[in-house]
């Protein structure tokens, strides 16, 4: 006998009547077909259990490789760095050289302007002072 006959004749036997009592038993029917059962929930469980662990593997897969990627790009970013470095000093170098280069030409011009502007002014005033004693 099925559980759902048990609780039928339970209901009958207290005076509901027959109608009513298989309506009740209906209901219940539907109510515990939506119900799970233990082996149910174990099934789950076992299945969240090995999903959980695919997912925490794959996880920890994902990380080492951004771990990965992480260190060859700042063993590229080191590397670039170095050779812009290079570069940044061997211009700074080269501006410096340069400037020394235009600070001795503008000290020549200075040189030449003072020779063919003063000297004469010099020699005139010498000569102005010669003819006055």
């Amino acid at each position: 006998m099925t559980l759902a006959l048990t609780f039928y004749d339970a209901l009958t036997t207290v005076s509901i009547p027959s109608d009513k009592a298989k309506a009740v038993v209906q209901a219940w029917e539907t109510e515990v077909e939506n119900l799970a059962s233990k082996s149910d929930l174990k099934q789950g469980e076992t299945h969240l259990t090995q999903s959980i662990t695919a997912l925490g593997a794959e996880f920890r897969s994902s990380i080492k490789e951004l771990q990965s990627s992480l260190r060859e790009q700042g063993v590229e970013l080191r590397a670039e760095l170095k050779e812009q470095r290079a570069e940044f000093r061997a211009e700074l170098k080269e501006q410096r050289a340069e400037q020394r280069s235009s600070t001795r030409v503008l000290q020549w011009s200075i040189g030449v302007t003072f020779l063919f502007v003063a000297a004469p002014f010099i020699k005139n005033a010498f000569e102005v002072l010669a003819k006055s004693y």
